[in-house]
């Protein structure tokens, strides 16, 4: 009964998503929740603007996983679930700077979602990726490399990795923001339970947003940048220590009170070994709805597909409620 309690929890929480800004000025707060790739340091898309005064921000995910490969030895075995929610403290202060602490909760279980997904697969005509021939809301997470081996068969739940980032806002020209932000990610997550690296990771960006035209509806964000990792324990030999990111975003407000998102967000292979999907380039495709009940509360509904198929979850499903605080 507690188990189920605590997974209607997360469900409920992980549909839920608020944060800072006016509504038409914030990428969607969307991540890689691959379980590999979510053991990194690799920052969601955000304006580029500094605001003063202290703001906050609760975001959530659900992500379905399902990848099995096997090549040079090596083999990877993703079956599950990954819910994560993450409360975000961020604080303006002098003039274009702000400091901002994420503190994510995350959640691995066999789910609810499979029989969801293979329906979805279905009616659009996509591949389905065998997934009929084994078990429905199963947790299997496995990596097998010639040295190691990392695994996590049961369910589990906790705190994941702190987050830290110092940014500044170094241009406004206009509608146009640019500003350079270095975070580290620390190793407050356990290991044992899949929750974090157990290593201490570091990250420098640029960001960069506008309006267009300068009083128009069509809104633009984007990011570039680079991740130094430590060496986890649950990635084997193979493992990336320097990885690059990158993402777009673009928000048309088409009516007063709607708008259409779709972001692109990629990063560099996690590994040097031979599986594809820990490999290759990731990319996570997302497309959402945005309604703005006034100019500080919204509510965003959408979601986000593996565009390079198996470098990320095969689906996520989101909904947010947006509030921006004054200041």
């Amino acid at each position: 009964m507690t188990r189920c309690l605590s997974i209607g929890a997360l469900v409920g929480f992980a549909l839920a998503a608020s944060t800072w800004a006016l509504a038409a000025k914030e990428p969607l707060p969307v991540s890689n929740l691959s379980p590999f790739a979510m053991l990194r340091a690799l920052p969601e898309q955000r304006t580029a603007q500094s605001t003063a005064g202290l703001q906050w921000a609760v975001s959530g995910m659900i992500a379905n996983h399902f990848v099995i490969q096997s090549a040079g030895g090596e083999s990877l075995h993703l079956d599950g679930q990954t819910d994560r929610l993450a409360l975000s403290l961020r604080y303006g202060f002098a003039q274009f700077w702000d400091i901002e602490l994420t503190l994510p909760w995350l959640h691995h279980s066999g789910g609810f979602t499979d029989h969801a997904i293979e329906r979805w697969h279905k009616a659009f005509g996509l591949p389905n990726g065998d997934r009929d021939r084994y078990p429905k809301n199963r947790l299997h997470y496995a990596l097998n490399e010639p040295n190691g081996r990392s695994s996590l068969e049961r369910s589990t739940q906790g705190p994941g990795d702190i987050e830290v980032a110092l940014s500044r806002e170094l241009l406004r020209s206009g509608s146009a923001h640019l500003a350079a932000s270095v975070g580290i990610k620390s190793a407050t997550g356990g290991t044992r339970h899949w929750l974090g690296s157990g290593t201490t990771d570091t990250y420098a960006l640029l960001r960069f947003d506008g309006r267009y035209p300068e009083q128009g509806s069509l809104y633009w964000h984007g990011q570039i940048g680079t991740t130094w990792a430590g060496k986890s324990p649950l990635m084997g030999d193979a493992q990336r220590r320097t990885l690059w990111f990158t993402g777009v975003s673009v928000e048309w407000a088409f009516a007063p009170r709607w708008s259409a998102l779709l972001q692109y967000d990629a990063h560099s292979g996690l590994s040097r070994g031979h599986l594809e999907p820990l490999n290759q380039t990731a990319g996570l495709l997302s497309m959402a709805m945005r309604w703005r009940a006034s100019d500080r509360w919204s509510v965003d509904f959408g979601f986000s597909e593996d565009v390079v198929v198996e470098t990320a979850p095969d689906i996520n499903f989101f909904i947010g409620f947006r509030r921006a605080l004054d200041t």
